[in-house]
């Protein structure tokens, strides 16, 4: 078992590799935070009421500078130095207050515990496996305080990770999407979400779309930490 889970270790800093390459080479450079993200913020966290709020995985920043320019506190993590830099700099030219940090893969999160009133994982955690998920999702939970919401957004079976990937069992997945080959893929059907968030109350749905032969299609989970 330790074995199984320091290959799944190995496996989440090589797709940090990957992504640190893509971001060094301008791809994957999103200008425009997530329509549905947008939708969300303005149900759950308004402008005028100012949050603390996490954006784990916050690539080049379109949704962390959203998020500041409604008003909340923010702050950023990113395993790719690219990455940090860029959505640094436009929080900067923005105007925008906020800090980007860089993590390692799988790495503590350098916050103390209960911090954040809400944590967004927007397209992120499916790249990780099964140990290193609830490695990610124990962090996200640690740093989160009480009654804090959860927003998560990650790939279902269909979206083009999925169709352009290898399935090697147990809904693990090796991408073959270019500029990601070799990343390793949890993508899981809709009846194994809560065995991923074992004793919480989720709230599931899906959003995607498909035009020009690509479809993309993300299970978003949202759910909420105890009250203390």
């Amino acid at each position: 078992m330790q074995a199984t889970e320091s290959a799944q270790v190995r496996n989440t800093e090589r797709n940090a590799q990957i992504w640190q390459a893509l971001y060094a080479a301008g791809r994957n450079d999103l200008r425009y935070p997530s329509d549905m993200l947008v939708r969300l913020s303005a149900r759950w966290w308004p402008a005028g009421e100012p949050r603390r709020i996490l954006d784990y995985g916050c690539g080049t920043g379109a949704n962390l500078a959203h998020l500041a320019r409604l008003g909340h506190r923010v702050q950023g993590v990113e395993v790719a130095q690219s990455a940090v830099e860029v959505a640094s700099s436009r929080l900067l030219e923005a105007g925008l207050s906020g800090q980007v940090h860089l993590v390692g893969a799988g790495a503590t999160l350098p916050f103390e515990d209960e911090s954040f009133d809400a944590v967004v994982a927007w397209q992120v955690l499916y790249y990780n496996e099964r140990a290193t998920w609830s490695a990610a999702i124990a962090e996200i939970e640690r740093v989160a305080a009480p009654g804090a919401r959860i927003l998560i957004a990650t790939a279902a079976p269909g979206d083009i990770s999925h169709r352009m990937s290898q399935a090697l069992g147990d809904s693990i997945y090796r991408s073959q999407v270019p500029g990601q080959e070799g990343c390793m893929l949890l993508i899981p059907e809709r009846d194994e979400l809560a065995a991923l968030f074992p004793g919480r109350e989720l709230e599931v749905g899906e959003f995607g779309h498909e035009f020009g032969g690509t479809r993309s299609r993300h299970w978003i989970i949202t759910y909420r930490m105890p009250d203390a």
